[in-house]
């Protein structure tokens, strides 16, 4: 009597009882269920009529690492772009406050005298010119002379400041921009002013000079 073994790649017509063929259908899921999960190797791979075992073991073996490097690359790049750009508007924003900081320090005074009094380029330059005047040594010896060198002085004889400015005097020069009284101006505006009055009359009006 010849024994016939019954498994899953027994043909219907060879199929036994009901728990065998059950058997079978499990069996078969199993392995259809493998083919989608399980990674084929090259050996599984059929060569097409024509070509060699060899070829397609090949050209599975290079397009497959290929495309995983393609797309290691490509989730690279997608998360390596915004880190990029972060340090570009950093370079930006850090470009703009080196022009800031450059711009003011070109200011011969503080920054917030020149928005305080709305200063214009003329101005600042005039006040520039002033600050070295004032430096040398006739202003300082009327300075000495009119007030002890004091820029806040109002000893109530009706005159102001460093340079003893009278009121009218003060503000007909252009003071007024300033304040009504020149020992209420800060000390640049009191040696423009002084260097205006100068140029337009020399030593004249100081009567140390």
């Amino acid at each position: 009597m010849a024994f016939v073994t019954v498994g899953c790649g027994t043909p219907p017509g060879m199929q036994g009882s009901k728990k065998t063929r059950r058997r079978c259908l499990r069996c078969g899921e199993d392995q259809d269920r493998s083919s989608l999960t399980a990674p084929r190797t090259a050996a599984q791979y059929r060569p097409r009529e024509g070509t060699s075992d060899l070829g397609i073991v090949l050209r599975k073996a290079f397009v497959m690492p290929v495309a995983a490097f393609a797309i290691a690359g490509l989730g690279a790049t997608t998360v390596a772009a915004p880190a990029l750009a972060a340090p570009t508007a950093s370079k930006k924003q850090n470009d703009r406050k080196d022009r800031a900081s450059r711009g003011k320090a070109a200011y011969p005074i503080q920054y917030k005298y020149v928005k305080k009094y709305s200063l214009n380029k003329k101005q600042l330059r005039e006040i520039a010119i002033a600050k070295v005047w004032a430096k040398g040594s006739m202003p300082r010896k009327v300075r000495q002379c009119e007030s002890g060198g004091y820029y806040g002085i109002n000893t109530g004889n009706g005159y102001y400041g460093a340079y003893q400015f009278a009121a009218g005097t003060w503000r007909g020069i252009g003071g007024g921009k300033y304040s009504s009284y020149a020992h209420q101006a800060p000390k640049f505006a009191q040696d423009h002013m002084a260097w205006k009055l100068w140029k337009q009359s020399g030593w004249g009006p100081w009567g140390c000079a």
